[in-house]
């Protein structure tokens, strides 16, 4: 079996390939990126990686689908969230290569963080009340992109003289309540709505602190995760990838954020304590021997996430990370795949 994965100076794709080399040893692994340094330095996890040019969205689809014919590639799996649904509108390009996904329209429905709410509201499942107008929000709130994932634009409204720097909500944003808790996911992969693996896990440290990314976590399943995700997934028949962003209340309540219906920046942690979330793509994975209750955290952001938290007073977060250090793994370490983390510094800065 010939895998096409990328871009593969994303950490989620380095992510991946560490586990299809080490769980799927059979799999042939090529990657790609539209960073032509990248493909000259990247993961020890592949041994090729293709150049593949951004000029334009649909000018980088089309030559995407060409890399997956000329190469003969069988499963292709994109991680990049702003090119997801791209690919999917023009599926039929890459033959049976994305089998493994649903429907752009199905994509759409879990997407859209404004047909999400609307959906998850008809099926009685809590979610932060939206606001039609800056007057009418209650303070505090916040302003999020309808389509964007990973915190991105995402702005948050804690005071009047906030509230006052804004008289609009602007286009393409949503205002909703803001919902104070602990962030937590529940991560799937289903096939028309069914549920074939999953992992749940809980937000120990974020990046901003303020309200950012996920980079410190551990394993978490709360009662209600699966039926609030199953009545969803009953409605929407989605076929793919998927994680229920939460926050988990004072009393104990789930109430529903988003959906990412992709691979999910903290996919790490499931795949680290042995969730089979590619079984139903790939076969059943290589048993190995980890240990149970594993964490994993993104590097070096944690390390100025617990700085800022301490700044902020909370000692107990690095108190805690402390505690279970010798059981925390970094989801691309720099001893293990030094070009890895070079590719991502590319990444970043090029």
């Amino acid at each position: 079996m010939r895998v096409l994965l990328g871009e593969i100076s994303s950490y989620k794709a380095i992510v991946i390939a560490r586990y299809i080399n080490e769980r799927y040893p059979s799999v042939e692994l090529l990657a790609y990126d539209n960073n032509s340094l990248v493909c000259s330095i990247h993961s020890i996890y592949v041994k090729q990686c293709v150049y593949i040019p951004y000029t334009s969205i649909d000018e980088y689809v089309v030559k995407l689908s060409e890399c997956v014919r000329e190469k003969q590639i069988d499963v292709f799996i994109p991680v990049h969230s702003d090119f997801i649904g791209h690919i999917l509108q023009r599926k039929e390009l890459f033959g049976t290569s994305l089998d493994y996904l649903g429907k752009y329209a199905d994509y759409i429905q879990l997407h859209e963080k404004d047909q999400l709410m609307q959906l998850a509201r008809s099926l009685k499942i809590r979610v932060p009340n939206d606001y039609k107008s800056i007057d009418a929000a209650e303070l505090p709130f916040v302003l999020k992109p309808t389509n964007l994932s990973s915190a991105k634009g995402v702005k948050y409204y804690r005071n009047k003289e906030e509230k006052n720097s804004i008289s609009s909500i602007p286009t393409g944003m949503i205002c909703q309540e803001y919902i104070s808790g602990k962030g937590c996911g529940y991560e799937v992969y289903c096939q028309n709505g069914k549920i074939l693996s999953e992992y749940g896990h809980i937000r120990l440290a974020e990046w901003p602190v303020s309200g950012g990314s996920s980079v410190l976590r551990t394993g978490y399943i709360h009662h209600d995760m699966r039926p609030i995700a199953e009545k969803i997934l009953q409605e929407v028949q989605w076929t793919g990838f998927v994680m229920f962003e939460f926050k988990l209340t004072d009393d104990n309540q789930l109430v529903l954020i988003e959906t990412n219906p992709r691979i999910w920046g903290s996919i790490n942690q499931a795949l680290q304590n042995d969730c089979p979330l590619f079984a139903a793509i790939l076969g059943e994975p290589t048993k190995l021997s980890y240990r149970e209750d594993r964490r994993t955290c993104l590097m070096p952001q944690v390390w100025l996430s617990l700085l800022c938290y301490m700044c902020k007073g909370n000692v107990n977060v690095l108190r805690d990370y402390m505690k279970h250090y010798k059981n925390t793994y970094s989801d691309v370490n720099i001893w293990h795949d030094p070009k890895g983390v070079l590719s991502m510094l590319i990444r970043k800065i090029v």
